[in-house]
């Protein structure tokens, strides 16, 4: 029985000190994120694309891909780029990846008047919204722009400006930064 004991004992040691939380401890809150998630069809079967880009809510540490398949010429031909800058205002957001940039409107959930979107080739970092070469309503799909607020901009009443992550309006500039800090 002692036996027994020591070895739960030094199990016990080891789980705590290498920091192993216990079950159903609490984890970290996660702050929330500015996305652009979705895709479709945007020219009647010349381009179909799918979004996946992510940053913190001032356009810090952008990740994910844009990818899709070009229709032209003889055989389709693929691609996907990795995100490298994303900048929401609101329902809008700019996304540069690779050697593509894009500029998507977000006109509310699907069945909603279609998604927009403008593109170009050529570098961008997302600081403004370069003039289109191609773009135009999408023919079938969707496109989620979510424009998560930051501390900073919850305050000197920032926070009538932002939903929670259900779409509904903060009530208080407090919700809105407790939001912000990942505890909303």
């Amino acid at each position: 029985m002692t036996r027994v004991s020591v070895s739960l004992f030094a199990v016990f040691v080891t789980v705590v000190a290498l920091g192993v939380p216990a079950q159903g401890a609490a984890a970290a809150p996660t702050p929330p994120q500015d996305f652009v998630v979705g895709g479709g069809d945007a020219s009647g079967s010349f381009l179909t694309f799918a979004i996946d880009a992510r940053s913190d809510p001032l356009g810090g540490t952008p990740s994910g891909v844009v990818s899709g398949t070009l229709f032209v010429g003889p055989a389709p031909g693929s691609f996907a780029f990795p995100v490298s800058c994303l900048a929401v205002h609101g329902d809008r957001a700019v996304i540069g990846a690779g050697p593509l940039w894009l500029v998507v409107v977000d006109n509310g959930p699907a069945g909603s008047p279609p998604d927009a979107f403008v593109g170009s080739l050529g570098p961008t970092d997302c600081s403004s919204e370069p003039p289109g070469q191609f773009g135009g309503s999408l023919l079938s799909g969707d496109i989620v722009v979510r424009d998560a607020p930051s501390k900073a901009q919850c305050r000197d009443g920032g926070w009538r400006n932002y939903t929670d992550a259900t779409g509904q309006p903060f009530s208080t500039q407090g919700e809105c930064i407790a939001f912000a800090l990942g505890a909303g």
